[in-house]
């Protein structure tokens, strides 16, 4: 015992000493704490080689935010795009004409079940335009299908769209949260 206890004091202290092993009370979060994510700010500079940016007609960032019960969620692009929208069996489908490519993690749907907002799903994938035979008609650009927790819930989203300080195109949109008794 006292063999390993040793070395691992040694390898203890010399951590603490070189900083490796010291933690900040800013570092520390607690389960359940989450920062969430700032569309928008402008990104750090990172030593090394810069990024190439993302092409123009791809959709390049695909977040959501909960916020007061209701959720936000945002898509990000180099170039303005536009925003159609309707309500298809229980979830609301955006189609973001313009669009044509998607960066590899906007492929992969946002699971948001556990987070306190009515929405539970949201996926992304590039589509062709599609002419008005008993679906709507809109151009081809990226579509999103947002699953609701409760299908009954399903509404049309408000939008808001915005080029903002890192030189990207936004949209906004937010769905609000279950409406209390007094609503």
């Amino acid at each position: 015992m006292r063999r390993l206890l040793g070395p691992i004091l040694l390898a203890v202290a010399t951590a603490v000493a070189l900083g490796g092993a010291s933690a900040r009370a800013d570092d520390i979060r607690r389960e359940g704490d989450y920062g969430g994510v700032r569309p928008g700010a402008p990104a750090e500079a990172k030593p090394g080689k810069p990024r190439r940016p993302p092409p123009k007609d791809a959709l390049s960032w695909l977040g959501f935010s909960a916020k007061d019960g209701g959720a936000e969620l945002f898509a990000q692009a180099r170039s303005s795009f536009t925003v159609v929208q309707w309500v298809e069996k229980g979830q609301v489908v955006v189609v973001l004409e313009g669009l044509r490519r998607q960066v590899a993690n906007t492929r992969r749907p946002l699971d948001t079940r556990f987070f306190d907002s009515p929405i539970a799903r949201v996926t992304a994938r590039a589509i062709g335009a599609r002419a008005g035979k008993g679906a709507a008609a809109h151009k081809a650009g990226i579509e999103l299908r947002i699953s609701f927790k409760d299908p009954k819930q399903a509404h049309e989203l408000a939008v808001r769209t915005a080029t903002e300080a890192d030189g990207m195109f936004y949209a906004y949109l937010s769905a609000a949260g279950a409406p209390t008794p007094n609503e």
